[in-house]
């Protein structure tokens, strides 16, 4: 089985680009990478911090399809419920999709 790729599309409120970003580095990062995800990039539009507020885009890979599940059993953890409802105060709204490379030919 190929690698799982997860996506996450967060539209931020006005003014919390960095602060999102911050969180995000300090809060999830070390815990996404010890339940075994692989942030491959991540991505602002529009490019520049703008009023409206702005869309951060995550990219993160797992290995397998184990290793998703592992993630998966590992996401119940107490401390990381309370980083999703801490740093929803900065969301308007958030979504994330569960991927796996597609044969086109």
């Amino acid at each position: 089985m190929s690698a799982i790729y997860i996506l996450d599309r967060v539209k931020l409120r006005p003014g919390q680009l960095q602060a999102y970003q911050q969180t995000l580095r300090e809060g999830y990062l070390p815990g996404a990478r010890k339940r075994g995800m692989e942030l491959i990039g991540s991505w602002t539009t529009p490019p520049v911090e703008v009023a409206e507020g702005n869309e951060l885009v995550t990219l993160w890979s797992l290995p397998s399809i184990e290793s998703f599940w592992a993630m998966r059993a590992g996401s119940g953890a107490p401390e990381l419920a309370t980083w999703w409802e801490e740093s929803d105060r900065l969301v308007e709204s958030r979504e994330r999709k569960f991927m796996t490379p597609a044969e086109i030919s």
